[in-house]
């Protein structure tokens, strides 16, 4: 029964885990226009770190790269990366031994705003990331191309009403856990956001609407659509300070039809509305100290069993700038998204960044975050494969519970104009007891991966 197990894995592992690993990028709006301008190679472009996109509040508002082509500045690039990971396949040491192989990343790309922009501002970002693996052939079969595109256009952007319209398109490349598949996801979101903000934009309302479609190459049964509904209103009462109210609903569905065992056993597939409801406080409050206080409630308004999430939501972080070069942020953070098995995650973050600028030559990152998770309730359901193979898989605990950790180390050299070198480090990894159980085996979801890098950049 190994075959059967197998496959069922990967549908389970890839739900709990993958969409447990990457909450934030289905969940929350684009803030305004993203500014496409390289900050680091690492994770392309300014949200590298995956966690706070270190570098912010570092860099110049000057272009340092690019060309001038009439109102526009246009920045090509190109990162070419080379890695080793310990655990390829994102295994548990109690199933298999873990395989480490060396990565290769090919990342062209190009970056296109009008910094002057007057009636219409424009902001592109597109990456490719051609990902091509060594080692055995489990290992190769792996080759793929992924990346990321950005563009977002504001309308009249300094007038008191201000359309953004927004697209954004992602494709990762993940391996986890099995060599007989894979989990890359096709992730799109299209939107847009009509902000009002009257007399001297110290009041700003906005209301915005985005569409997001998820698929996967070889996990069809994942794909699920999402419509978002956001509000804000914000009124900045200093210069950089300014308390917000947010609300934001979801209406996310599955593409595949759910079997009547599914629907009786809990956790199965299940669509939900999820709203979400702050207020909250963001800014500066000294010159060197900026507070985000942000306090609400979550509902994840599934449509069937389980039970669902009901509780306070909010994030406190605090950054303190040394100086003009040095920038510390720490933070705690609870949430939840919806999941396809158990229906919800709910989870504790705590988090802690540090970047510093050395002159005009390099720059060190640093961040670490620990998630402690809740899935909500889920029994698995029946798997038939061909006319006459029934799995019926057992998990140890209907609700799963585990820690996520995050953490990594990276230094970043401008040689010159033309081009720079990085080298870093990460490690990621779950810690849980979890597992899934069928015809006396077991698999475990938990898994630790190490990863050394170095990265040679050139941009014009």
């Amino acid at each position: 029964m190994r075959i059967p197990l197998t496959r069922f894995m990967v549908l389970a592992t890839a739900s709990l885990v993958l969409l447990g690993v990457t909450p934030a990028s289905a969940q929350h709006f684009e803030q305004g226009l993203r500014d496409p301008r390289v900050m680091s190679p690492v994770g392309l472009g300014p949200t590298y770190s995956g966690l706070t996109g270190a570098g912010v509040g570092l860099l110049s508002k000057k272009p340092k790269y690019g060309v001038m082509a009439g109102d526009f500045i246009i920045q090509p690039r190109l990162f070419a990366e080379g890695s080793y990971r310990s655990n390829f396949f994102r295994v548990d040491t109690r199933n298999d031994d873990p395989e480490g192989a060396l990565t290769f990343h090919i990342r062209p790309g190009v970056a296109l705003f009008n910094p002057q922009f007057d009636k219409v501002a424009v902001s592109l970002g597109l990456d490719v990331d051609v990902f091509v693996p060594m080692g055995e052939e489990q290992v190769t079969d792996q080759t793929n191309v992924g990346g990321n595109v950005k563009l977002a256009v504001a309308l009249f952007p300094k007038s008191a009403l201000t359309l953004t319209l927004n697209e954004h398109f992602n494709r990762t490349i993940w391996m986890r856990p099995t060599v007989t598949s894979n989990a890359n996801r096709n992730w799109n979101r299209v939107g847009a956001d009509l902000s009002f903000h009257p007399g001297g934009r110290a009041l700003d309302f906005t209301l915005g609407y985005a569409y997001d479609l998820i698929s996967y190459d070889e996990l069809g049964d994942l794909d699920h659509d999402q419509h978002n509904l956001r509000f804000l209103a914000s009124w900045r009462f200093y210069p950089m300070t300014y308390t917000f109210l947010e609300a934001t609903v979801g209406f996310l569905d599955y593409k595949r039809t759910v079997t009547d065992d599914e629907e009786a056993r809990s956790g199965n597939y299940v669509p939900g509305t999820p709203v979400k409801v702050y207020a909250g406080l963001s800014g500066y409050v000294t010159e060197r100290l900026a507070l985000l206080v942000r306090a609400g409630y979550g509902n994840s308004l599934l449509d069937r069993d389980p039970e669902d999430f009901s509780s306070f939501v909010g994030q406190l972080q605090a950054s303190y700038r040394f100086s003009a070069k040095t920038v510390i942020h720490a933070g705690v953070a609870r949430d939840f998204e919806l999941t396809p098995l158990g229906g919800y995650m709910d989870y504790t973050r705590v988090y802690a960044s540090f970047t510093q600028r050395l002159g005009e030559l390099a720059e060190i990152h640093a961040d670490f975050a620990y998630d402690i998770r809740h899935f909500g309730e889920w029994t698995p359901a029946q798997v038939t494969f061909g006319d006459d193979i029934t799995v019926t898989p057992t998990a140890s605990d209907a609700e799963r519970g585990e820690d996520f950790i995050r953490a990594g180390v990276l230094i970043d050299f401008d040689v010159s104009r033309l081009f720079g070198v990085t080298v870093g480090y990460r490690y990621e990894g779950i810690l849980s007891d979890f597992s899934i159980s069928d015809s006396g085996r077991s698999r475990f979801v938990a898994y630790d991966d190490h990863r050394v890098y170095a990265s040679l950049n050139l941009r014009y």
